[in-house]
């Protein structure tokens, strides 16, 4: 396959920004990019990160790129531009990324409605100190279940990527599909299949893979019905429906899993739609609510919930926290909880002044991946450190 353009090492400015409760730094950006959703998607793990560009005209409108970051100390630099070994025009590579010890997936989507398109997942391997394709993987049932590669996540030799589900009338109601790692070659171990009809929600809005569990999303795309949450359990090789989390109340359902723990973004819910995140926790062979997470300052339609992310006694939550008495918000923040003694509370509130703030969040230990994403603006990535 084609060994992946290297980027020489960038050492553009690292720029740290002090609010009142630690560092918060912008990661260099590529001058090479326009507004290309740049920080669309991220993803971090340890001294690696990775950062979407969809919007990456390099070799066709719209082909996109995704680009690796490493750190040294505590300086992160450019080290390469991640480009798949077949880059189209319109393929959206770098929608989703996903990131594990020495191997970086990456998704190439694009929805469609009728026609079907071939979206593809890529994966990377670390090999001699250069990132370097080693697999892409296509849709299983051949775009049956709707457009292919829609969310996806690492863990460990397992890859989970979903299939999106047509809302538009075709009866494609979206699907998990589970892959494996062996010898270097990537096989299907299991499809993931809803457990609702279509018109309870279609499959595969985001999804999250720890251990012996698999999560996955599905939005009905209606502002006047609830989503659920599909969770699937592995015995030794074998995937089986587990549990549905019904009435959850957001467009786009995000979610995270660690270590028994479920995090579940609810952008409409809570009173007047101004959302919530809820925390899940697995104990008696049951999925039991922990608590239910909102900010200190709830705004109506304030879109708490829109992305979250899970760490080790830590809860990231974007939402918006300022309309200024307007009908909109302006300013998307992202939240930090922490649990403690007396049980989950917000202890920081990371702003930049963006509308567009939060687009993405990655979590790992005590440092989190922030993207800042919109049309008409150039992009943006922040490395925080919550302490």
């Amino acid at each position: 396959m084609t060994r992946p353009l290297l980027i020489a090492l960038l050492f553009l400015s690292w720029t740290p920004l002090l609010d009142a409760h630690g560092q918060l730094a912008k990661l260099p950006r590529p001058d090479s990019l326009g507004n290309v959703f740049f920080g669309g998607a991220v993803a971090i793990d340890g001294d690696w990160a990775v950062v979407g560009a969809t919007g990456d005209n390099h070799c066709g409108t719209n082909a996109g790129s995704a680009w690796v970051y490493k750190r040294d100390g505590s300086s992160w630099s450019v080290v390469q531009r991640l480009d798949p070994s077949v880059c189209e025009e319109g393929a959206f590579f770098g929608n989703s990324v996903a990131l594990e010890g020495t191997r970086i997936a990456v998704s190439a989507f694009r929805t469609f409605i009728g026609r079907a398109v071939s979206n593809h997942v890529y994966v990377f391997e670390l090999e001699d100190d250069a990132w370097t394709q080693t697999a892409r993987l296509s849709s299983p049932d051949r775009d049956a279940s709707g457009p292919f590669a829609s969310a996806i996540d690492l863990d460990g030799d397992r890859l989970l990527i979903t299939s999106a589900g047509d809302a538009s009338g075709s009866g494609a109601n979206g699907k998990g599909f589970l892959f494996r790692e062996s010898d270097s070659e990537w096989t299907l171990e299991s499809m993931l299949e809803s457990p609702l009809p279509l018109n309870s929600g279609t499959l595969g809005t985001s999804a999250a893979l720890d251990g012996r569990w698999a999560v996955v999303s599905g939005s009905t795309y209606s502002r006047q019905q609830p989503g659920f949450v599909a969770l699937y359990h592995r015995d030794g090789d074998t995937w089986s429906h587990h549990t549905t989390v019904r009435g959850v109340n957001g467009f786009f359902i995000d979610v995270d899993i660690r270590d028994d723990h479920l995090l579940i973004g609810e952008s409409r819910g809570g009173s007047q739609g101004s959302g919530s995140a809820n925390l899940l926790r697995f104990r008696d062979g049951e999925w039991q609510r922990l608590v239910t997470l909102r900010p200190k300052s709830p705004y109506a339609a304030g879109a708490f919930g829109t992305r979250v992310a899970l760490g080790n006694d830590v809860v990231l939550v974007s939402g918006f926290d300022e309309q200024l008495e307007l009908d909109f918000n302006v300013d998307q923040v992202v939240y930090v909880f922490e649990s403690s003694r007396d049980g989950w509370r917000q202890r920081r509130v990371i702003d930049v002044g963006e509308s567009a703030f939060g687009t993405a969040i990655a979590l790992d230990k005590d440092k989190a991946l922030i993207g800042q994403a919109a049309e008409g603006i150039p992009g943006q990535a922040y490395i925080a450190t919550i302490q």
